[in-house]
């Protein structure tokens, strides 16, 4: 076997290797209530965080809320933010 057959071999599996980790990799779709998670995330970070006011404890939950979405607990999440947003007189986007 020549050296230049064998470089040829090791560059299709390497080129393979690459396409079925790429393939498997893929995250799946959102979901409608992760969408919503973080809409209402963002909605909190554009108009509900304050930079100068002193820590209340509403970031980490905030920030909490949004795990729990990502990691499948999207009702958890969604009502978290959903008070958040309520207490901070922000009004809610349609669902």
């Amino acid at each position: 076997m020549s050296a230049q057959h064998s470089s040829l071999i090791r560059l299709a599996a390497c080129t393979l290797l690459v396409a079925v980790l790429s393939a498997c990799s893929a995250p799946p779709p959102p979901t409608k209530a992760m969408v919503r998670c973080t809409q209402l995330y963002a909605l909190w970070y554009r108009y509900g965080q304050h930079a100068t006011f002193h820590h209340t404890g509403q970031r980490a939950r905030a920030e909490l809320a949004l795990h729990n979405c990502q990691n499948g607990r999207t009702d958890a999440g969604l009502s978290e933010l959903e008070l958040i947003l309520q207490r901070n007189r922000i009004p809610l986007p349609p669902a």
